[in-house]
């Protein structure tokens, strides 16, 4: 299995007017929003993972870990997480 990280983050058009003392509790939820959108389209869902097809997803802190046999699955992660928040891949 392939590995490709991306970190997502809320888009500043999102969060420009919330206020600093929310914004630590909004970063903090970052992680439950992400999982529970995602995983509202996902095949199978556990304590740590969602599944995807033929892939497995991680969360932690704000960075979506996928571990893909095909392409096809991520391109499906991917194009939901944008639509909700700023994504970018992080390539070693």
């Amino acid at each position: 299995m392939k590995e490709r990280r991306y970190s997502v983050n809320f888009r500043q058009r999102d969060i420009a007017y919330t206020p600093p003392c929310g914004m630590d509790a909004t970063i903090k939820l970052i992680d439950e929003m992400i999982r529970g959108i995602l995983s509202r389209y996902a095949d199978e869902t556990g304590d740590s993972n969602l599944r995807f097809g033929h892939s497995d997803v991680e969360i932690k802190n704000g960075f979506v870990k996928i571990y893909e046999d095909g392409g096809e699955d991520t391109e499906k992660i991917v194009s939901i997480l944008r639509d909700y928040f700023s994504v970018r891949e992080i390539t070693e």
